[in-house]
């Protein structure tokens, strides 16, 4: 006789028990397995909460229209801005656009025939008016073989406007023009030349009406040019009313406009053409 034990699991029970210890098993895996998942949307969600508050706060987080707004009215101002440069550039550039010239573009013969004529010119003025003028305008007609004339025939057109001006003043004497050496202004995250001044050593003689009006006139659109040093001493024994005027007074010309400077605000706008010779003139 054989003994047995009786069964305390009937077959559907064992089923039942099959089935919820393969959900047990399955839902600690997908647990186990979506909890990275979830842990990263989650974080995500916050970056985009976080973001967007961001974004409120800068008033970025706004409709297409709103954002074409925003553009039409930025470049609004852009265009302002230009305008307004372009303005100052006219105001304050010393030479017109037949006087400027860029690097390299002025030949040796042209500089030396450029300043026998206007040598000959202001003689002629000066004689006319019974004013006296330096030798040769102080200007050495000298040019090395390796020189660039472009820079020499600026300082030739600045000492040309000034003894000019001093002539229309009813200057009575201009002692000596010297240009003295360029001063290089540059902008931008390249460091480009923006814009050049180029000073001239003047030493007149005259009254103190000339001094007044040749102070009073270096200021208009016509002929701006920057005062650096003043010195101003009588005259000796020729004369109280006359003075011994020193001055050294700077032209300007601007060689880019802001847009072409690299890393300038306005270079994200609308770039104009590349110019062969100084702008703004």
């Amino acid at each position: 006789m054989s003994l047995t034990l009786p069964n305390r699991w009937s077959e559907r029970q064992q089923v039942v028990a099959i089935i919820l210890g393969m959900a047990i098993i399955l839902t600690v895996l997908c647990f186990l397995l979506l909890l990275p998942v979830v842990r990263q949307r989650k974080q995500l969600e916050a970056d985009i909460a976080n973001k967007t508050a961001e974004l409120m706060q800068k008033n970025y987080f706004e409709g297409e229209d709103a954002l074409q707004r925003r553009l039409d009215s930025e470049q609004r101002r852009y265009a302002a801005l230009t305008n307004d440069w372009q303005k100052t550039v006219l105001r304050l550039g010393a030479l017109a656009g037949d006087e400027s010239v860029a690097p390299g573009e002025v030949a040796h013969i042209d500089f030396k025939v450029a300043l026998f004529s206007v040598r000959q010119r202001l003689i002629d003025k000066s004689r006319k008016l019974g004013a006296k003028l330096p030798r040769d305008l102080s200007v050495d007609e000298t040019v090395e073989s390796n020189e660039d004339a472009s820079q020499r025939m600026l300082q030739l057109r600045v000492v040309e406007k000034l003894v000019d001006l001093s002539l229309d003043l009813k200057i009575k004497t201009v002692r000596e023009t010297q240009p003295l050496p360029p001063i290089i202004h540059r902008a931008g995250a390249k460091e480009e030349v923006f814009f050049i001044e180029y000073p001239l050593e003047l030493d007149l003689y005259g009254t103190l009406d000339n001094l007044y009006e040749l102070l009073g006139v270096v200021t208009d659109p016509e002929h701006v040019f920057v005062l650096r040093s003043l010195r101003v001493e009588p005259a000796g024994n020729s004369g109280a009313d006359l003075l011994n005027i020193k001055a050294v007074m700077s032209a300007l010309v601007f060689m880019k406009h802001p847009s072409e400077i690299t890393g300038a605000a306005a270079a994200a706008a609308t770039r104009t053409a590349p110019r062969r010779t100084t702008v703004g003139y």
